[in-house]
């Protein structure tokens, strides 16, 4: 989705998508590891090596991407050079961010999954993710006024 695009797609975006992808928030609130396994391990018969393994993450974070894509909310933006993005992810500051900035957010999150495996499960283990939906999501229902079932 192109970002001159997003907020359009917002508006008209029908409350059961939304429910799509919020309902992912009590997965993740009652989910305690995001890598079932990979990345940097010690060797078991000597510490100075060490493997790298592919990262295997939970369900809940393949599920979150997938259904980002699947519901078009991954802008298409340079994300990389988005400097005041790496400010807000650095201070974990999501609480007074528009619905734009939040999913400019979690679609740099997603795209730097891509060049840094384990990268995405990490911001769901620091709360970043968690943190952002529920804000997203009350700047949906407040904003744009929509509702839905639990």
């Amino acid at each position: 989705m192109k970002l001159d695009k997003i907020e359009d797609h917002i508006v008209r975006f029908p409350s059961d998508k939304w429910n799509k992808l919020f309902a992912l928030i009590p997965i993740i609130e009652s989910t305690k590891e995001f890598i079932i396994r990979g990345g940097i391990e010690e060797d078991e018969d000597d510490s100075d090596i060490f493997n790298i393994t592919p990262v295997i993450e939970a369900k809940v974070v393949l599920d979150f991407e997938r259904i980002m894509y699947e519901l078009n909310l991954v802008i298409d933006y340079d994300w990389p050079d988005w400097r005041e993005g790496h400010e807000f992810a650095g201070k974990r500051a999501y609480k007074n961010l528009d619905a734009i900035t939040l999913l400019k957010l979690l679609t740099a999150f997603i795209r730097n999954n891509r060049f840094c495996d384990g990268a995405l499960a990490d911001r769901f283990q620091d709360g970043s993710i968690l943190s952002i939906l529920k804000v997203l999501k009350n700047n949906i229902v407040n904003k744009y006024h929509l509702s839905w079932k639990q």
